[in-house]
């Protein structure tokens, strides 16, 4: 995940340096890989009090409520990630799973295409977010095609 350009001034005046932040965010994802979600979580809530405009950190949280089902929260946190980073295309792709878990299949679609036109332009090539993409791009024909489907 890509870290968001921030004034060194900010960060200090929250006494964290860029490279600090990265390294707690690191930390908190460390714990979310070895299944510590609780401290994962509780990381990622002090770095975004400390460090608000560090998107990887949003996009974390909202993965953990995609997996909690907490749907408001996940939309909130996406949507702070791409405030922060409109072109974060991971951050895209959460919002889009959020979307489509709430029901609103047309604004999911619309950001699939966006995606899709990037990965088309050459503007996306890491394989995992392509994956990524593919992926919520059949849920998202899948909810269309049969929409009582879980």
């Amino acid at each position: 995940m890509e870290q968001t350009n921030r004034s060194s001034s900010e960060v200090l005046r929250k006494g964290y340096s860029d490279e600090e932040v990265s390294s707690i965010y690191e930390l908190a994802r460390l714990h979310l890989e070895n299944g510590q979600l609780a401290k994962g979580e509780a990381i990622l809530d002090g770095l975004v009090e400390v460090s608000p405009d560090f998107a990887p950190a949003w996009l974390a949280k909202c993965y953990l409520s995609l997996m909690a089902q907490n749907l408001d929260k996940a939309l909130f946190s996406a949507r702070q990630a791409l405030r922060i980073q409109p072109d974060f295309v991971e951050a895209i792709l959460f919002l889009v799973a959020c979307l489509m878990s709430v029901g609103d299949f047309n604004s999911a679609g619309t950001h699939l295409g966006e995606v899709g036109e990037r990965i088309e332009a050459g503007m996306v090539t890491d394989p995992e977010v392509i994956r990524l993409y593919k992926a919520q791009l059949i849920r998202f024909q899948n909810k269309v095609r049969y929409p009582s489907s879980t």
